[in-house]
């Protein structure tokens, strides 16, 4: 199998077409033609058919982001994945990566034997749910300003792990080590949003059709917090948001009791893997 990497303004419809033969709800078909410009995309290809595809994303500070793994659906099961794994893990490291996620769905078993073969772990589970906008005015919310400052990791997943959702360009959901740089990035591009014990980071529009926002809880509770998220997508004229949130089965009812939806692609339990190549301690 050759390993190839894809050019966004080729290969487009090939990758749509790819997509569309395995699984015609792919999620990864939403907003195609901003995905194949966002990260470093690969085909594996055997007499020059496309049999399988997968993204490496370059976090920084030596950190990757592996998703949307596909193999062919009559390739499964012969190795295709695993090669392919081989090689987006070889390219991060000629990018001079050595930490590696990725998140997989519970029901995902071939994904997570996968990955565990590769040396990945589960860290924290979460869930991925969907929120609507709220019907109050409140504003219990308000962007932050260059003066403020909040100590981190706070809560929430960053809290348990020093992990935090990055929210790199329009996409939500990667994962790097917690660096206080990053609330003053936020700041400036007005995406940390404060109040009394509250605390959050959002990407507007990260989805257009319903019109969606990417949110990253940092600090209080459930019943405090999510509420106000729902004010806050009002205000800025969101209609949904979605967010990645620990999960226990207490959590997860609190979550229900507050009107949150799982995504229904992804269920209601998903993993957080992760892959170093750091000794611990150099980490």
């Amino acid at each position: 199998m050759e390993f190839r990497r894809l050019v966004a303004e080729r290969d487009v419809e090939r990758l749509r077409a790819f997509l569309s033969e395995s699984d015609p709800e792919d999620y990864l078909l939403e907003g195609i033609e901003e995905g194949v410009r966002d990260g470093r995309l690969w085909v594996g290809v055997e007499a020059e058919r496309w049999v399988s595809f997968g993204r490496l994303h370059d976090l920084g500070h030596g950190e990757g982001w592996l998703s949307g793994l596909r193999v062919e659906r009559s390739r499964r099961g012969q190795g295709f994945g695993s090669r392919l794994l081989d090689g987006l893990l070889g390219d991060g490291r000629s990018l001079g990566l050595s930490e590696f996620r990725a998140v997989i769905e519970d029901g995902n078993r071939a994904s997570q034997e996968l990955f565990a073969r590769h040396g990945f772990q589960p860290i924290v589970e979460m869930a991925l749910r969907r929120g609507k906008m709220g019907n109050s005015n409140t504003a219990t919310l308000r962007r932050a300003r260059a003066e403020d400052r909040i100590k981190g990791p706070i809560g929430w997943i960053p809290g348990q792990l020093g992990r935090v959702d990055l929210l790199p360009g329009s996409a939500g959901g990667r994962f790097g080590r917690w660096d206080p740089r990053v609330l003053d990035r936020w700041i400036q591009e007005g995406k940390l949003f404060l109040g009394p014990g509250l605390a959050v980071a959002v990407q507007p529009d990260w989805l257009p059709e319903p019109r969606t926002m990417w949110v990253n809880p940092l600090q209080g509770t459930p019943g405090t917090l999510l509420p106000a998220v729902a004010s806050l997508a009002k205000t800025l004229g969101q209609e949904e948001w979605q967010a990645f949130l620990p999960s226990t089965e207490a959590l997860r009812r609190e979550y229900s009791d507050l009107g949150l939806e799982p995504h229904p692609a992804w269920g209601d339990r998903i993993h957080l893997y992760e892959r170093s190549e750091v000794p611990a301690q150099d980490r």
